[in-house]
């Protein structure tokens, strides 16, 4: 088992769930076959269809070897099943999902009773109720009727690395999970899926609660400088007349600061690239298992590919053939073609939870950084073997990376810890890391290479990349999330352009002279939305400027 895992994670050593903590507890075999195998193969094991790829079967199971269970478990059969790493189901949870399954349907265990009924969906405010009381001893039942995977995590269980609080695990579509509130009376339980963390839900035992307020900030004026080209901002949680998912594309004109088109497109579009040539842009719905293709030029969505569950981010390798795709809902990159859409090589990354990616290339050596959320590690990768060199430990829930565009130097953004870690991505080693508080998420490089900028709610941070130091920092919105750069139309430097997840303006930040340049208010089409987390009116995260400026091509 040892040997094949080995095989599998590409000689990853990263195989613990959170480096430094006791194990969580072990889930039952019928936890897990509720929240995961069940979702398509049935609850009995009898077979079905697969919720990634809907026209792919489902096999039987019941009654299948041990070893074809952890075999296929591990491996998955991507995309049409994602794979589960040991961080994920360990292996003594693996050794008795197997035999629980061998034995279906006779070791089938029903559904325990439930006292209340929480429905997660993919549509903001996410947890429905977002806010509820059951009494002390009472269980509730969580259903996911979501498209892909929506766990339901303690905060506690996150921020102690696993070492206390209580987990879900990947819970699927049609998921089910039933947890029981034993904690003392006034306890309030803080839940987020730990795929998509501001998915927020409380739990209070035994007393009331106060439902939260609306409130988005009013945008400074616009930046009284022109840019240059296009900026796509994906405003995730965005409602659109005539459709039930959410999610829109805004794009702004840099010339004046107005927004010119509205696209509504995919299932919560989360980040976004270009093709070579500026043709086609591609955004990731992380909500669902396809990325959406749009035609720059008609600003038309095209049409969709399945490339597996919960994929997050993408870039590509600019002059080359691939797109490269992080697939949260499992532990790889997936390289696709960009002529045909057929998906080629990927690489099991040694982490778990691959979020944010980022390519860098100098010469022959071509480096791809990788943020693995959900085990607090950052994985570097030969883009061109197309092969794991090293799985680093990162800081608490990284989501963001970005790297020079020489390929020697990068960066990941770690959301709960407030910091930034630094790779040297030629020696394969973890510098430093660089407190900025707030909440880090992307952190690009310019593409002069002289700044990273940080995302970090509520605020905007600039890092040099001479002495890897905090050399600016500005308030910029609550939610503060990703980061692009366009040219100043005077040719004086660059923008660094700043989305928030509950605000509803992009920042602008004037790199040249290190000044807040002004706000862009982006369309909204519903306000007043309010989930946990803050307003969700756009719920501005992915952004990208065309054209890409890229000193390699």
């Amino acid at each position: 088992m040892k040997k094949q895992l080995t095989a599998i994670l590409g000689g990853a050593a990263v195989l613990a769930v959170f480096s430094g903590a006791a194990p969580a507890a072990n889930k039952a075999p019928e936890t897990i076959m509720r929240a995961n195998c069940g979702t398509c193969h049935g609850q009995l094991g009898q077979g079905g269809f697969s919720w990634v790829n809907p026209k792919e079967d489902a096999p039987r199971i019941a009654g299948k070897s041990t070893g074809d269970i952890k075999e296929t478990t591990r491996k998955g059969e991507v995309p049409e099943m994602p794979a589960f790493p040991p961080q994920e189901i360990n292996d003594t949870e693996l050794n008795n999902l197997a035999n629980y399954i061998n034995r279906l349907p006779g070791s089938y265990i029903p559904e325990p009773a439930a006292q209340a009924t929480v429905i997660v969906t993919d549509e903001d405010p996410w947890y429905n109720p977002m806010q509820i009381t059951v009494s002390q001893g009472h269980t509730v039942k969580f259903i996911n009727t979501g498209r892909t995977y929506h766990p339901v995590t303690q905060l506690d269980f996150v921020v102690s690395r696993g070492a206390s609080g209580t987990d879900s695990g990947m819970l699927g579509p049609d998921g089910v999970y039933y947890r029981a509130f034993n904690e003392s009376v006034g306890t309030k339980l803080t839940f987020l899926c730990k795929v998509h963390p501001y998915m927020r839900g409380e739990v209070y035992v035994g007393v009331g609660f106060t439902p939260p307020t609306y409130h988005v900030d009013e945008p400074k004026p616009l930046p009284a400088a022109a840019g240059v080209g296009e900026i796509w901002v994906e405003a995730q949680y965005q409602d659109y007349p005539g459709r039930v998912k959410d999610g829109v594309v805004q794009i702004i004109d840099a010339a004046d600061w107005r927004v010119t088109h509205l696209i509504p497109v995919g299932n919560n579009p989360h980040n976004i690239w270009l093709n070579r040539g500026g043709t086609e842009a591609v955004v990731t719905n992380w909500f669902d298992n396809t990325i959406s293709r749009i035609n720059a030029g008609t600003k038309r969505v095209i049409g969709d590919v399945i490339v597996g569950a919960s994929n997050a981010h993408i870039i590509s390798d600019f002059s080359g053939e691939n797109f490269y795709v992080t697939v949260e809902g499992s532990y790889y990159v997936q390289a696709v073609r960009q002529s045909g859409y057929e998906l080629s090589k990927r690489v099991w990354v040694g982490g778990y939870g691959p979020h944010g990616i980022w390519y860098g290339a100098s010469g022959d050596r071509k480096r791809i950084l990788v943020a693995n959320s959900m085990d607090n590690t950052a994985t570097i990768i030969d883009a061109k073997e197309m092969k794991q060199l090293a799985t680093l430990p990162a800081d608490l829930y990284p989501l963001g990376s970005g790297t020079n565009t020489t390929g020697t130097k990068g960066y990941v953004g770690n959301n709960l810890a407030g910091t930034v870690s630094v790779y040297d991505l030629v020696n394969l080693r973890k510098i430093k890391d660089i407190y900025v508080g707030g909440g880090p998420v992307q952190v690009p490089v310019s593409p002069d290479d002289r700044y990273a900028v940080v995302g970090n709610s509520p605020y905007a941070t600039v890092i040099s990349t001479a002495t890897d130091a905090v050399v600016a920092q500005f308030w910029a919105g609550k939610g503060a999330h990703g980061v692009a750069f366009a040219r100043k139309a005077d040719g004086s430097g660059w923008y660094a352009c700043v989305t928030h997840k509950f605000e509803n303006y992009v920042s602008v930040i004037d790199l040249s002279n290190m000044t807040y340049a002004g706000d862009v208010p982006l369309v909204t089409t519903t306000t007043g939305k309010v989930a946990i987390v803050g307003a969700t009116d756009t719920g501005g995260q992915g952004v990208l400027v065309r054209p890409l400026y890229a000193p390699w091509r």
